[in-house]
């Protein structure tokens, strides 16, 4: 207090002549003041009340009398007169203090504002992005997954869905989609869609992978059962290990998802199948839904659990719904990753190369071969393609070759089919039947492919029994001119050389045509040929 006296009578010295005669103890109830205009309460008795009075400006609130010393500003006039106390800081002590604090109720508003958006953006939906799997599951669509996914992480999706229609596929490109869906940061749904689809073999393992697991009316899921590369069944000496390690993987997975692993251990075991209806009574998934814009709704406010333990609470009912395409590259791929694409490809480029080794120069058949060859390899780089299957396949033209040049009676034929065939059946080395050539195409192959090889070999054969001619006995059937009369001896010209020649018919006039009908060593016997039709080298000469 005493240095706020201080304070304010360092502004003006009657302050500071009242504050020592307070102190002295004066207590008369009424005297008028040194100063002109100012009374002095009968109520400051006390040095504290003086002190009060006087530095806040001695206000009417507390006084008979209303004194306001000669210093006061314009401000503490209109307070004085308006009856409202005057604060001590604000009239003498602190003059900067109006805008500090305004300052601060600023600063003040613009966090709270702060904290206001922030919870508005926690709050409002963030975009949820999908794809369209309706794939083969092999090394490209698990790609693309993956790749997908990633973007949709890297952009902070509200959630990830997998509009799922698959038959099954490589079992490691399906571990490899599983590891993906359970390590994921941001809440994953997997929704078996449209009616009509499923989520078969590997679908299965996707399907319960997923936080929310969905399916539209009509679907179905199951059968599981880990089979050969040619749809039978494993070996019985494989087929306990492979079976016990993927029923473990199905159950690891149910388990983390809280999903029945009961029923997902007899998908595999006795590749049982249900429909939608019986996966949602059974646990084995979360919901049904007829669209993806019903589904979105449905699981508005669910609470999930994602990777690393944190839960997240779905906000998806007004989320925007944005799909991830796949790229070219992805397109490229997945089209020749077909079973069937490849296995065309591979004998393109097998027919393309033989045909240019057979016909060094023609060119075309060597780039249609040299094309498909490198987009054959292409595809295998992704497809489970079984290194056996494909020596077969060329050991089958091998024997087809030779058979053009040995005479084997048919056996290297025989051969060159029953290898082609089984090299056909057992092209791709996987646990699901889906990767394998079908059997309507490997029939007509092998039959278009041993016709061709056949009509090859007929042709040379033929060649083979065919008369021998020599030089000049090629010149029987050819059409030449008279250059002298011929009656009969006389000169023609044939095939670019002048002969002697005897007319079977004479006489026959110079310049005019003749065909050769024998050749006796350096003779030749003809007869007379009408004009030819001047060929069309002849008529652009004659127009030109």
């Amino acid at each position: 207090m005493r240095r706020q006296i201080s304070i304010a009578s360092s502004y003006c010295p009657c302050i500071r002549k009242r504050f020592a005669r307070a102190s002295s103890g004066y207590t008369s109830r009424s005297e008028p003041s040194a100063y002109s205009g100012s009374v002095v309460s009968s109520r400051m008795r006390e040095p504290h009340s003086i002190q009060n009075a006087l530095v806040s400006g001695i206000s009417a609130k507390h006084f008979g009398q209303t004194i306001v010393p000669n210093f006061a500003s314009l401000s503490m006039l209109q307070l004085s007169a308006r009856g409202r106390e005057i604060v001590p800081h604000r009239a003498i002590g602190y003059p900067f203090s109006g805008i500090i604090k305004g300052m601060a109720r600023l600063l003040w508003s613009v966090l709270w504002g702060l904290v206001c958006i922030a919870a508005w953006a926690q709050q409002t939906a963030r975009p949820v992005y999908y794809i369209q799997f309706k794939e083969i599951v092999h090394r490209a669509s698990a790609d693309y997954l993956m790749r997908a996914h990633a973007d949709a992480v890297k952009a902070n999706a509200g959630a990830f869905v997998v509009l799922l229609d698959t038959p099954g596929g490589e079992l490691q490109a399906t571990r490899d989609i599983t590891t993906t869906l359970l390590n994921s940061p941001i809440p994953v749904i997997v929704f078996v869609y449209p009616s009509g689809s499923r989520a078969g073999s590997a679908g299965v393992f996707i399907t319960v992978a997923a936080n929310v697991a969905a399916m539209a009316p009509g679907t179905n899921i199951g059968a599981a059962t880990p089979v050969s590369g040619d749809g039978g069944d494993i070996p019985q000496d494989m087929r306990r290990k492979v079976m016990n390690d993927t029923i473990a993987y199905a159950k690891t997975i149910a388990e983390q998802r809280g999903r029945n692993k009961d029923w997902v251990v007899k998908a595999v075991t006795e590749a049982a199948s249900i429909t939608e209806q019986e996966a949602l009574r059974n646990k084995v998934i979360d919901i049904v839904a007829s669209s993806p814009q019903e589904l979105l709704v449905a699981i508005n406010g669910r609470t999930v659990k994602v990777a690393g333990g944190k839960t997240i609470t779905l906000r998806t009912k007004d989320a925007p719904f944005q799909e991830i395409p796949k790229n070219w590259r992805e397109s490229l791929l997945m089209f020749l990753a077909h079973p069937n694409v490849f296995y065309i490809l591979m004998l393109l480029a097998i027919y393309g190369i033989l045909g240019e080794l057979q016909n060094p120069g023609a060119t075309f058949p060597g780039v249609i071969g040299a094309i498909a060859l490198l987009l054959a390899l292409y595809a295998a780089s992704v497809l489970p393609v079984n290194a056996l299957g494909v020596a077969l396949i060329l050991l089958a033209f091998v024997l087809f070759v030779a058979e053009l040049f040995t005479t084997s009676h048919g056996v290297l034929t025989a051969g060159a089919l029953v290898s082609f065939t089984i090299g056909s059946i057992i092209l791709f080395q996987s646990d699901s039947p889906v990767f394998r050539v079908s059997f309507w195409l490997i029939g007509s192959m092998t039959v278009l492919t041993g016709a061709a090889f056949l009509f090859v070999a007929y042709s040379g054969i033929r060649a083979q029994f065919r008369r021998k001619v020599s030089g000049q006995e090629r010149l029987i059937g050819m059409i030449g001119r008279a250059r002298t009369k011929l009656e009969p001896e006389g000169m023609v010209f044939v095939d670019g050389t002048l002969w002697r020649a005897i007319a079977l018919d004479p006489p026959i006039e110079a310049g005019e045509y003749v065909q050769v009908d024998r050749v006796d060593g350096l003779t030749l016997y003809v007869r007379w040929q009408p004009k030819p039709a001047p060929t069309a080298e002849e008529r652009e000469s004659a127009r030109a």
